[in-house]
């Protein structure tokens, strides 16, 4: 990727560059110094225990041990814009007004939460110490560093690839992820931060990079109409704890490029350095004994501090680097540039570090901070390995999901707290939301639920309470009530397959009636099971009743028992299929429709509610599950509200860990909602369906419960905290190894419609 170097136009903003080509992932920068570049995911620690975070920092302190050539490490951040990672139909054009409520919300909360995007990328480089920016120009005497086989250590082009896979596997140890830049990501960020365009004639490679026009003052430089002003980071705050600088990276309202310029010193020469201070140190302590004043104290702390670092390095237990920080505002006007400015300064203030602006040095500060690895400023300090550690760069503090439905915005940064159940890369499509009565468990789901079905996916709702009709109402979808006095289109045995569909065994149909057949047979007076004889007898029948007629329903069921003397089971069954409950479990099944949305509700039973109520959500599992094995081309997710009555039945348990296991083949996944949550942590299959949810979100939990959430889900104390004190809606999103605290938000009549408190609704 490289273009003749003729006579370039416009010398003056080409100086701002010193890219001369890139190829292969590979950038040559000024006098042929090669670099490469790595994006690298970051780590969330919010709300991690003090461990976790000690576990990171000791391994990054390791890493930078061990840094054998200069790298820097650039943080950007900007505002996201309103309607970033908003879900987009597939289907149809966005024209109901709930959707255009939706996307006016999202964008509000955006601007009012400013909402910043980050990202951040490390910048190697192929040159020796002694190469670095001119930085160390003192090592010139020592000579080029060799290793013990008298090799020169100046690495080339294969160096820089091994460099670049070493650098992968530490930060894998560390548990985040990186990845090479290639040629064309690379130059779209520089031309992002530098204003340069393709295609600009016959010029050197710099010319597609460089801006167009820059106007240089004293304190701030103009590039293509774009104000930017540097500071340096001068001095450490006293107390610093891990990722001290990810306060600046927030919620500024305009860009902001943070860098931090790292070359490794030799330790020959950390040596020399650290002992001329030592010498220095001495000296004025001798002056001052033989001049009769008192030694003084900061010096003498100074000289302790010298000697244990001087030991540390002979030892090779820590080191000494070479570190330049500067951050670039770049904002579009002088006036916002000056208001984010002070942001800035207060934010560093409140840090306890020095900052320091770089007046009349702002072109060398908007280069130091250009994702290019050159630094010509060289306002550099030494610092310990240890000591750099805590600036570790690589934080956010909320998911890494970038696109999906909202949730509401974090508790713990400036950001929006997205979920996508549906993701590729997702394992499973499932889902768990556990939450005591009153924490906004319900809220949640329904607030998923509705931004699912926004977003084209077919939602399959399970409602034993009725909660869920006015989200059915506000999305236009069919409301299906399921109780004595009607029919409800739905099968015992479950539904028949159509012709042409893929066709399962009688067996495997039997097999899974069973688990609505026994919890009728039996009921609760007989412990919701029958005696194995009875078991056996009961399957055998319904396997032999399916393969000769497999559209049969229930009263089929009831006849053949009879015709096969078994009178005691047809009579237990026939009050199903007779009387005032006549058409609950021996319907034609019919099915939901093309619907977006379609809600079983249960909530019309008073009397033998708790006898007919696990029976009647598992037949409505079995023709749900038949629906999306039949169409397996639609997103669909069936949402199963109040699970612990399932749970609390072995048959109905057994079903739905399978289901749970069985839907991702089909493109589906299954959100099961609970609000006791010893069931499914004291729970063989309520453990394996939360081992089988990918997206986990936890609401207000008792403290009695706390204990074994902590287990189940690795929580910190932090996190239990925020739990056991959560108000209404607040929770913790869980999405494979991440976490995030969110507050649920929804525009204003999707807020009433799924809001089950009427004076929270009000």
């Amino acid at each position: 990727m490289r273009l003749p170097a003729p006579t370039a136009p416009r010398a003056s903003t080409l100086g701002l560059v010193e890219l001369r080509g890139l190829e292969r992932g590979v950038a040559e920068v000024g006098s042929g110094v090669e670099r490469a570049a790595l994006w690298v995911d970051p780590l969330n620690l919010s709300l991690r225990g003090d461990a976790d975070r000690d576990q990171v920092w000791g391994g990054y302190r390791r890493w930078l041990q061990h840094l054998s050539a200069p790298i820097a490490i650039y943080s950007l951040s900007e505002p996201d814009p309103p309607d970033q990672g908003l879900a987009s139909p597939a289907e149809e054009a966005v024209s109901s007004r709930l959707e255009l409520a939706e996307r006016s919300f999202r964008a509000q909360v955006t601007q009012a939460h400013a909402v910043q995007r980050q990202r951040h990328l490390i910048v190697l480089s192929s040159a020796g110490p002694d190469l670095a920016g001119g930085v160390l120009r003192g090592l010139g005497r020592l000579g080029p560093l060799r290793d013990r086989s008298g090799a020169s250590s100046r690495p080339g082009r294969l160096d820089l690839d091994q460099q670049v896979r070493l650098l992968s596997s530490h930060l894998d140890a560390l548990g985040t992820t990186s990845r090479r830049l290639s040629d064309g990501e690379w130059l779209e960020l520089l031309q992002r931060c530098c204003g340069g365009r393709s295609g600009r004639g016959q010029a050197s490679f710099a010319s597609w990079i460089a801006p167009s026009t820059a106007q240089v003052r004293a304190r701030e430089l103009c590039v293509d109409g774009r104000w930017s002003r540097t500071l340096a980071i001068s001095a450490w705050p006293r107390r610093a704890g891990i990722g001290w600088l990810f306060p600046l990276l927030r919620g500024l309202g305009c860009e902001l490029r943070l860098v931090q310029h790292v070359v490794p010193l030799p330790k020959a020469l950390s040596l020399s350095r650290l002992r001329g201070k030592i010498r220095g140190f001495e000296t004025s302590l001798v002056v001052d004994q033989r001049r009769g004043r008192r030694p003084d104290a900061a010096t003498e702390g100074a000289l302790q501090d010298a000697l244990a670092l001087e030991e540390q390095v002979l030892t090779e237990s820590d080191r000494l680097l070479q570190v330049e920080i500067y951050a670039t505002l770049v904002a579009d006007s002088l006036q916002r540039l000056e208001e984010c400015w002070q942001e800035l300064l207060t934010v560093g203030t409140e840090l306890g570090c020095g900052t320091v602006p770089l007046t009349h040095r702002q072109v060398d500060g908007w280069r130091a901070t250009v994702p290019l690895g050159v630094s010509p400023v060289g306002w550099s300090r030494e610092i310990t390995a240890t000591g750099l550690a805590t600036a570790f760069p690589f934080l956010r503090g909320n998911l890494g999901i970038t696109s999906g439905v909202l949730l509401g915005p974090s508790l713990i940064s400036r950001e929006l707290v997205l979920v996508d159940p549906f993701a590729a890369t997702n394992p499973n499509f499932n889902a768990i939301i556990l939450g005591t009565s009153g924490g906004g468990k319900s809220y949640t789901a329904k607030l998923l639920a509705a931004r699912l079905a926004l977003g084209r996916c077919h939602l399959r709702c399970i409602d034993p309470v009725g909660e869920y009709r006015g989200l059915a109402e506000v999305l236009g979808g069919q409301w299906r009530e399921i109780g004595p006095g009607r029919s409800s289109g739905l099968s015992a045995l479950g539904p028949c397959r159509p012709a042409g569909a893929e066709q399962i065994s009688a067996a495997e149909r039997a097999s899974r009636a069973m688990a609505v057949v026994e919890l009728l047979a039996a009921g609760e007076s007989r412990g919701w099971t029958l005696p194995d004889a009875e078991a056996q007898l009961l399957e055998d029948l319904l396997r032999e009743l399916l393969e000769r007629q497999p559209e049969a329903i229930l009263a089929d069921l009831v006849k053949l028992l009879r015709e096969r003397g078994h009178e005691a089971l047809a009579s237990r069954l026939s009050r199903f299929t007779e009387g005032v409950l006549a058409g609950i479990f021996d319907g034609r099944p019919e099915p939901t429709g093309g619907e977006r949305l379609v809600v079983l509700s249960f909530a019309g039973w008073s009397a033998q509610r708790g006898e007919l109520l696990a029976p009647a959500m598992q037949m409505a599992l079995l023709q749900l599950e038949e629906e999306i094995r039949a169409d397996p081309s639609r997103r669909r997710l069936i949402l199963v509200d109040e699970a612990e009555v399932l749970l609390s039945h072995p048959r109905s348990a057994a079903a739905l860990e399978a289901l749970s296991r069985r839907v991702r083949k089909w493109g589906a996944g299954i959100a099961v909602v609970s609000q006791v949550v010893e069931d499914f942590l004291n729970s063989e299959v309520g453990n394996v369906i939360i081992r089988n949810s990918h997206t986990k979100l936890l609401l207000r939990q008792e403290a009695v419960a706390l204990p074994a959430l902590e287990r189940a889900f690795s929580l910190s104390p932090a996190e239990c905290d925020l739990l056991r004190q959560a108000e209404p809606g607040v929770g913790l999103a869980i999405v494979g190894n991440e976490r995030s605290a969110f507050q649920g938000a929804a525009p204003g009549e999707l807020h009433r419609a799924i809001c089950s408190d009427a004076a929270r609704a009000a």
